[in-house]
C-alpha cells in the first residue's frame, strides 16, 4: 500500500514538474513574440485539465496578439469567472470586446443592464455567500449587544448598527441569489469561428437566419447532439455547431 501511495505521489510530482516546464516554455515563447507557439503551449496545458485565472489570462493574451479575438475573449471570460476582481482581465477583455464585429443591441435598458451585470459579476457566488454570512453575523452580534447593554446611548448605537447590517444582509443576499441564479440558469458561450451561419434547425443545409463573427457572446439555450441553440440579447435565436463556440 505504501509503495502504491509513493508511486502515485511520484507520478503527481512528475506531472507538476512537466506542467511547470511547459509553462516556462510558453512564457519564454510569448516574451520572444512567438505567439502561436505560446498559444499552443498554453492551450495544451488547459487541455490537461489545469484551471487557473493566470493560465487563462496568458492564453487570452497570446490569442489577442494573434488577432484571434474569439479565442482571446473566451479565455479572458474564463479567467474572469475564476477571478472576477482582476483589473488586468477586465481591461484586456474590454479592449478585446471593442475589436469584435457584431454589436448586439439589448432589449433591456442599456444603463440598467450594464449596472446589473457589473454588480453581479463583481464577486463570485462564493464571495457573495461569505458576505451574507458575515453581515448576518455582525447583525446578530449587534442585537446581542443591544440586549445586554445597559446605557441607553449604547443600546441606540447597537440597535442602529443591527438595522444597518440586516438591511445590508438583505441586499447582499438578493444580489448573491441573483448571481447564483444567473450562473445556474444562464450558460454563456463565445463564438470561436471567424464567421458562422446561424440556422433555423440543427442540421447541415438548414436555412441561414443570420451570421455572427468571432468574439460575440451568446446565451446557450440547449444542446441537440452536435448543435446548440443560442440566443442573443436582442431576442434572435438559432442553431450553431457545438465546435464553433466555447462555453464559459
Amino acid at each position: 500500500m505504501r509503495q502504491l501511495i509513493t508511486y502515485i505521489l511520484i507520478v503527481l510530482n512528475l506531472g507538476s514538474f512537466a506542467q511547470g516546464e511547459v509553462l516556462k516554455k510558453a512564457e519564454k515563447a510569448f516574451d520572444a513574440r512567438q505567439y502561436k507557439e505560446a498559444a499552443d503551449l498554453y492551450e495544451g496545458l488547459i487541455n490537461t485539465g489545469w484551471k487557473s485565472s493566470e493560465l487563462y489570462f496568458n492564453a487570452g493574451n497570446s490569442y489577442f496578439k494573434l488577432n484571434r479575438m474569439g479565442k482571446a475573449i473566451y479565455y479572458y471570460e474564463l479567467a474572469r469567472v475564476l477571478n472576477p476582481n482582476d483589473d488586468d482581465v477586465k481591461i484586456n477583455l474590454s479592449i478585446a470586446n471593442g475589436k469584435t464585429i457584431d454589436k448586439i443591441e439589448t432589449r433591456e435598458n442599456f444603463f440598467i443592464n450594464a449596472v446589473k451585470t457589473n454588480v453581479l459579476q463583481s464577486f463570485s457566488t462564493t464571495q457573495w455567500a461569505w458576505m451574507t454570512i458575515l453581515l448576518l453575523t455582525l447583525a446578530l452580534i449587534c442585537l446581542f449587544s443591544f440586549f445586554i447593554s445597559e446605557p441607553i446611548v449604547l443600546k441606540k448605537i447597537t440597535l442602529s448598527m443591527a438595522v444597518v447590517f440586516v438591511i445590508a444582509f438583505g441586499i447582499t443576499y438578493l444580489l448573491g441569489y441573483s448571481a447564483a441564479s444567473a450562473k445556474n440558469n444562464n450558460k454563456f458561450a463565445i463564438i470561436l469561428s471567424s464567421e458562422i451561419s446561424i440556422q433555423n434547425e440543427p442540421q447541415e443545409g438548414g436555412t441561414v437566419k443570420f451570421k455572427l463573427h468571432e468574439g460575440t457572446k451568446v446565451r446557450v439555450i440547449r444542446a441537440n447532439g452536435d448543435w446548440s441553440l443560442i440566443a442573443l440579447d436582442n431576442g434572435n435565436e438559432g442553431w450553431v455547431p457545438v465546435k464553433s463556440i466555447g462555453v464559459i
